[in-house]
């Protein structure tokens, strides 16, 4: 099974995730494309070891061209302005849909990768 990075380093996302308060995880790239439609783990990263802590399927994506259709859709990613992870400013962003997030009880994981990983 795949499972993918989540840095909690600024802000507990992968909480709200597992909350069902962020529906939608956004990056710079098109870098969990290969997951669209999967069920997959999430991996929280950025606060101690990398730990499993549940599983989300990833529906779709999305892409935000510019800052007002980002900001339009704040209430689904959770990410303000000032955070590293908003918008730049002429740059874009892709939203992944994620959908029936479940907690799982954590679990450390000790495979590579700086994205993805196997588990």
């Amino acid at each position: 099974m795949k499972a993918f990075n989540i840095n909690d380093r600024e802000f507990r996302f992968t909480d709200k995730i597992l909350e069902g308060l962020k529906t939608v995880e956004t990056r710079n790239s098109r870098s969990l494309d290969s997951l669209i439609g999967q069920r997959v783990g999430i991996i929280r990263t950025g606060a101690g070891k990398a730990t499993l802590v549940g599983y989300v399927t990833i529906a779709g994506v999305k892409e935000y061209s510019n800052a007002s259709e980002f900001d339009s859709d704040h209430q689904a990613h959770l990410v303000k302005p000032g955070s590293k992870y908003y918008i730049q400013q002429g740059g874009k962003k892709y939203g992944y849909i994620l959908e029936n997030a479940v907690r799982c009880e954590p679990q450390v994981v000790t495979a590579r990768g700086i994205v993805i990983r196997n588990i």
